[in-house]
């Protein structure tokens, strides 16, 4: 009779030790899944933010170009317009 308890005891404290070793490999499977979803969050993050900051610099990069262009060419027109005044007024003059 002193076998048997023996042996249930045995199996019972086996049984406790492959439930607790199952639990602690749950517990590291969920810590694991969560730091590979935090991880995965971050990089997306800045990816998002990283594109978003890109464009805004080809915006605004843009935005100065058009604006250097725009400010060349009205300097071109103001001194062709110059340019063509003071050929009619020579003109006049002479004339």
């Amino acid at each position: 009779m002193k076998p048997e308890p023996v042996s249930s005891s045995s199996s019972s404290s086996s049984s406790r030790n492959s439930c607790s070793c199952s639990g602690s490999r749950l517990l590291v499977v969920l810590v694991v899944v969560v730091v590979v979803v935090v991880v995965v969050v971050v990089v997306v993050v800045v990816v998002v933010v990283v594109m978003v900051v890109v464009v805004v610099v080809v915006v605004v990069v843009v935005v100065v170009v058009v604006v250097v262009v725009v400010v060349v060419v009205v300097v071109l027109v103001g001194i062709i317009v110059v340019i063509v005044v003071a050929v009619v007024i020579t003109t006049a003059v002479v004339a």
